[in-house]
């Protein structure tokens, strides 16, 4: 089937963002000027190259392209990319590059992994100008979260130093973890097992040739024992602080949440090669994708819990080297790392508390005839929406700054893509999206 010219151009923009990506991360490696002018270039044409996209789109399908996910996504890869070469210009500090160019590199890979149809012929609850500042907005403003979300993640890389004098700690405070995440999941498993509790999961399989196993009941038990982990984990570590080397909390944190990112987007992929399948419906015979099985979201993430602790093999050694690399260098301070996140946020709140909110129970109001009706999209924007409110008040009103406020970003970040992909877990009036 041949290809549209935008998805064309789609790709090519793809093609650009990843050499930006390999540019900016020579430079990191080396330190020559010329590989991060030659990044700043490939995002600069990438953008170019995107936004030219962007209106063949609009004029192949005539209306603005925000009816389905795949374009909501590609605008929020686009801010991104505007606020990357922002920064770039406005703080001379081209290590940011470096770290914002693979975050929007992954955004632009979920995106090429959606479905792109052109919706030639919208639905009347799409035919509204409030929908389209509604999406546009909201994407805007998720563009400038994951700037943020980017630069935080570099002040935890960077906060912490895997220093000598504190090996032993280091040591005992990694097994601690690993003993953590990789224990509480599979002894979850096991006792659910001899138990008989395990949950249904009747459609779910991993496909490769002729081999399929339905492990979905497995996958299940492990996403619920990994979120877990991740609450008792705090605990352990709430005192893992020092003035002088930084939090590990805070640097552990970080590795899992990339570690995951990267399970999510391979498990992405299996599922759009077509060797991993995932349970849709509660009934497998159900044709009404609105009703998403109650199991999904736990499915999920349990597969990608297991696919991010095989790459932590590799991610791990990666981070820690990043992060003695990042402490010998002083071309990029925590002050200005923790400065860029803020200005992030501050731009990205007002784009998103307009558009997902305000433009999005007008809309709801034309059409579906309430401003407010609890779909799982509205309770997710709200909830995100409060999130960022409570971290702009406590960083004006208490002066959360450094370590506390940079976790709150990257989990406000992780609400953004839970609220996003939020549709095939729990259903409800966003699916057509």
């Amino acid at each position: 089937m041949q290809q549209s010219l935008d998805i064309n151009l789609f790709y090519f923009t793809l093609a650009a963002y990843f050499v930006g990506l390999l540019s900016f991360s020579m430079f990191a490696a080396i330190q020559r000027a010329m590989f991060h002018r030659i990044g700043a270039g490939m995002m600069l044409v990438g953008g170019i190259l995107h936004t030219i996209a962007f209106f063949i789109r609009w004029w192949l399908s005539g209306h603005i392209p925000l009816s389905n996910m795949y374009e909501y996504l590609s605008l929020t890869g686009w801010m991104s990319v505007l606020m990357l070469l922002i920064f770039y210009f406005r703080y001379n500090r081209p290590i940011i590059g470096s770290f914002i160019s693979p975050i929007v590199f992954m955004l632009m890979v979920a995106a090429a992994l959606l479905p792109k149809d052109i919706n030639q012929s919208l639905m009347p609850a799409l035919q509204s100008i409030w929908l389209n500042i509604h999406v546009s907005l909201a994407a805007l403003g998720a563009g400038c979260f994951l700037v943020s979300f980017a630069v935080s993640s570099v002040y935890l890389i960077k906060q912490f130093n895997p220093h000598e004098k504190i090996q032993a700690v280091f040591n005992k405070q990694i097994i601690t973890t690993v003993i953590c995440l990789a224990g509480i999941p599979f002894a979850f498993v096991i006792i659910a097992s001899i138990t008989g509790l395990k949950p249904p999961a009747p459609s779910s399989s991993i496909v490769l040739g002729k081999i399929v196993a339905n492990w979905g009941s497995l996958f299940i038990l492990l996403g619920l024992g990994f979120i877990l982990s991740i609450v008792v984990l705090p605990f352990i570590l709430h005192r893992s602080y020092n003035e002088r080397y930084g939090s590990l909390g805070g640097w552990l944190f970080i590795v899992i949440t990339i570690s995951i990112l990267l399970g999510g987007l391979v498990e992405g992929g299996l599922i759009k090669a077509g060797w991993l399948e995932l349970t849709h419906n509660l009934s497998r015979d159900s044709h009404n994708q609105t009703i998403k099985s109650s199991w999904l979201f736990f499915e999920f993430i349990g597969f990608a819990y297991a696919a991010g602790l095989l790459l932590s093999i590799i991610i791990f050694p990666a981070v820690t080297g990043i992060s003695r690399s990042l402490n010998n260098s002083t071309a990029l301070t925590l002050d200005i790392l923790d400065e860029v996140s803020y200005r992030s946020v501050s731009l990205g709140y007002p784009l998103y508390t307009v558009g997902a909110l305000f433009a999005g129970a007008i809309w709801a109001e034309q059409a579906w005839g309430s401003f407010w009706s609890w779909d799982p999209k509205e309770v997710g924007a709200l909830i995100i929406w409060l999130f960022y409110s409570g971290y702009l008040h406590a960083r004006y009103q208490r002066g959360w700054k450094g370590h506390r406020a940079a976790i709150l970003v990257v989990a406000g970040f992780l609400m953004v893509l839970i609220s996003f992909f939020g549709n095939y877990f729990f259903g409800g009036l966003h699916t057509y999206t």
